[in-house]
């Protein structure tokens, strides 16, 4: 981003003209020091040495990431205290309390930023944190398709998403987990163009995610890991510390959260354990 010899608005999303950005990122990183040793695993579309091409022969493999710790934060997406899909709610709160605050602690020690990410539902309860940031622009809206039928409204409304078809899912009121306190020194925010904001003030090129629901919002959301990966940035998902939303025949197995570690490890970065999160934090910190 070029520099302005004269004073100038800073575009929607930014926190800071690119400058002061980069003061801020000379400041971090002098008194941030040290580094995460992770070991992450990735599924490469590739067989072992001397064996063909094909699908049946594809495996998992591992390596181990220096990550400064200046330059690399915790993304903890929609950690929510309820929602309508009641079996779905106990496996995520029991993976909440095993494995996602123990994976918050250990980045607290570690000193590693930490940023919540609970999507627009639950951001109205943070308005302090929510003033760090410049308010979300709405842009211009597209000519095409029409304005009506982006809405699904009068004749379009055959056209309505899934959730929206008959007979409809409950709506419920959402908030932070109990489990999750946001601290005063930790970011909230709510939008990709925030995330992507805060990390080009702070310097952070490598995302680390925890949350839910791993194959919806971990990865669809504006902040999820399809967004950030086509921003450019470094992304390793904590396979342990998320749950995904299953169907009938995936629910045993849990294959529905299976696949999207897949899509994570294959497509968009990387995973790690929570174990080997929690010993690279602990030799950290």
């Amino acid at each position: 981003m070029r520099m302005h010899r004269v004073p100038h608005v800073p575009k929607i999303g930014r926190t800071l003209p690119a400058a002061n950005a980069r003061n801020e990122q000379k400041r971090r990183s002098e008194n941030v020091t040290g580094s995460l040793d992770l070991q992450v695993r990735y599924f490469q579309d590739s067989p072992e040495v001397g064996l063909p091409y094909r699908e049946e022969h594809f495996i998992r493999r591992e390596t181990t990431m220096v990550l400064p710790i200046a330059q690399t934060a915790l993304v903890l997406v929609d950690t929510w205290d309820n929602h309508f899909i009641l079996s779905w709610l106990e496996r995520a709160e029991q993976t909440m309390r095993d494995a996602v605050v123990p994976a918050l602690n250990g980045a607290r020690s570690a000193g590693l930023t930490v940023i919540h990410a609970p999507s627009p539902r639950v951001t109205p309860s943070y308005p302090e944190h929510m003033a760090r940031h410049l308010p979300v622009g709405t842009g211009e809206a597209p000519d095409w398709p029409p304005a009506d039928f982006r809405a699904r409204q009068g004749e379009h409304a055959a056209f309505r998403g899934p959730r929206a078809q008959p007979p409809g899912v409950p709506d419920v009121v959402i908030g932070m987990s109990p489990m999750i306190d946001v601290r005063d020194d930790e970011e909230l925010l709510e939008t990709g163009d925030q995330l992507h904001a805060l990390c080009e003030k702070r310097g952070i090129v490598h995302l680390i995610y925890a949350g839910f629901a791993t194959n919806w919002c971990i990865l669809g959301r504006n902040y999820g890991m399809r967004a950030m990966a086509a921003r450019g940035y470094n992304l390793i998902l904590l396979r342990d510390a998320t749950m995904g939303v299953e169907y009938p025949d995936t629910l045993d197995q849990c294959m529905a959260t299976e696949l999207a570690i897949r899509e994570a490890e294959t497509q968009l970065g990387f995973s790690a354990s929570n174990s080997d999160f929690l010993t690279a934090c602990e030799q950290n910190g």
